[in-house]
């Protein structure tokens, strides 16, 4: 919608970025603009009708006229999401500063000195801490060098010295505010503080083009002579069940796109125990190899994975064929296609992983959540890369096959979203120390598990936090229509 007049966003105000009772938008694409102005046209000629012929049907035509032109006026909420470039894939990073991607960027095998062993030892504790500062620890001859954040190297004749300017370089990050940590995507950057601040108008272009629609179809309906209102009893009926659908499914899902606006994000540096939602980036526990997914068990390069923490794949296979039958109305035989697709087999995995959102690293207990949303189709394919690697869907029917293989997974280094409760860990299985030398940091003593409470429904998803949000909508501007839609299909019955 880059068309569209969207508000200008400033980042850093708390003033109000949309109107608190009402806000009028226009349509943005040129198709909404084409469908806008056809119902603009329809709607001059039923109220031309009406007026000329004095019968119901100009209305019902208004009443189409008006619930097309609602429908091409977008939701101002949505277009103030739009001026914070929310409008790329939120299933991918984004926005500035982004996330290492490479492994060895992860500090997952940081090591410090040991007197007592008089060697370097991995850290349990670094995977957990902040990115921030860099550390690159090299050997040189017999000595060894420090690289801090990519600048000029140290060098340390012994392993004492290198290890102490280390713990120096890795307090003194302490000292970083947490908006310098994060990585641009996570909601509580900045950038988004006033998005979230911001309340929807009350009453928008689309509320009252929907009401005047109703009003319009209510009023068409009622101006039919009773006896022609005879034969069409059902109708009134029917808008009954179609509002009463509409206000209930309205509620809930919209009951569940409001537990993500309004429950704040945790940066994991400073999390607490409870119910509350993590975003950050996936990476590993250890440095284990994960387990390696050949789809179908076929071991061609191409149907391998082995950076993957979750995935489900299917097969699936659709038949086309030929048939007679006899057709008993021409009393003649013919010939028609058939087609049909039926699930053949699948697998599905999914390991514990780490959240990190810049400031710090969780364990997520992924075996614990019901709800995981892997993504969109990952990879597909329509011909096995080994046919030796299992058979083939027969055919049924004597038919032709065309098969399909496809793969949706959670990668490391992808964005994820989660809703989850914050709990301990088992007392053995909490790694010994302090991470980052502060004694009340506790992300490194918790789990994120999915146990859910009211209205706190855990899951998992791909992506940023904003891939499952959609827009907010007053309660009026939601539910007034179809409210209004409700009462009128029972006077409708009048």
């Amino acid at each position: 919608m880059a068309d569209c007049d969207e508000p200008q966003c400033d980042l850093d105000t708390d003033e109000r970025l949309l109107p608190k009772w009402w806000s009028w938008t226009w349509p943005c694409h040129w198709f909404s603009w084409g469908v806008f102005g056809l119902g603009i046209a329809l709607l001059g000629f039923g109220i031309f009708t009406l007026l000329t012929g004095g019968t119901s049907e100009g209305l019902i035509l208004g009443s189409i006229a008006l619930f097309m032109m609602g429908w091409c006026c977008p939701n101002p909420f949505v277009q103030m999401m739009e001026g914070f470039n929310l409008s790329a894939d939120p299933r991918r990073w984004s926005a500035p500063p982004l996330p290492p991607m490479k492994k060895s960027d992860w500090h997952m095998d940081r090591k410090y000195w040991d007197e007592k062993f008089g060697d370097w030892l991995p850290n349990p504790l670094a995977k957990f801490e902040q990115d921030k500062p860099e550390i690159k620890l090299l050997a040189d001859g017999d000595g060894w060098v420090v690289n801090c954040d990519g600048k000029d190297s140290e060098r340390f004749s012994t392993p004492k010295e290198a290890d102490t300017y280390i713990e120096q370089k890795i307090k003194s990050g302490e000292r970083l505010n947490a908006q310098e940590l994060l990585f641009g995507d996570h909601p509580r950057h900045n950038r988004y503080r006033a998005l979230y601040n911001a309340t929807p108008p009350q009453f928008t272009s689309r509320f009252l083009f929907h009401i005047l629609s109703v009003l319009f179809l209510v009023g068409g309906y009622m101006a039919i002579p009773r006896e022609s209102r005879e034969m069409m009893a059902y109708f009134p009926s029917f808008l009954l069940v179609v509002a009463a659908i509409g206000v209930i499914y309205s509620h809930f899902s919209y009951r569940k796109n409001m537990e993500a606006w309004d429950t704040i994000t945790s940066i994991i540096k400073y999390v607490d125990g409870g119910h509350g939602e993590l975003f950050g980036q996936i990476r590993p526990m250890s440095n284990s190899p994960l387990k390696i997914l050949h789809v179908d068990g076929c071991t061609a390069p191409s149907w391998t994975f082995d950076d993957l923490i979750a995935w489900s794949w299917n097969y699936y296979c659709r038949e086309t064929w030929t048939e007679r039958y006899y057709d008993r109305e021409s009393k003649t035989w013919k010939t028609r296609t058939r087609t049909e697709t039926r699930y053949v087999r699948g697998g599905s995995y999914a390991s514990d992983f780490m959240v990190h959102d810049g400031t710090g690293g969780m364990f997520v207990k992924t075996s614990t959540f019901e709800r995981i949303d892997l993504g969109d189709t990952l990879w597909e394919r329509n011909r096995r890369g080994d046919k030796t690697c299992g058979p083939y869907d027969s055919a049924r029917h004597g038919g032709t096959l065309n098969h399909t293989w496809s793969l949706s997974a959670l990668k490391l280094s992808e964005p994820v979203y989660i809703m989850a409760r914050m709990k301990s860990l088992p007392h053995d299985d909490i790694p010994r120390g302090t991470v980052g030398h502060n004694a009340t940091r506790v992300h490194h003593t918790l789990q994120a598990v999915g146990e859910d409470a009211p209205r706190r429904d855990t899951r998992i998803s791909k992506g940023t936090e904003f891939a499952v949000l959609s827009a907010k909508n007053s309660s009026t501007s939601r539910l007034g229509p179809l409210i209004l839609l409700l009462l009128g299909s029972l006077v409708m019955f009048l």
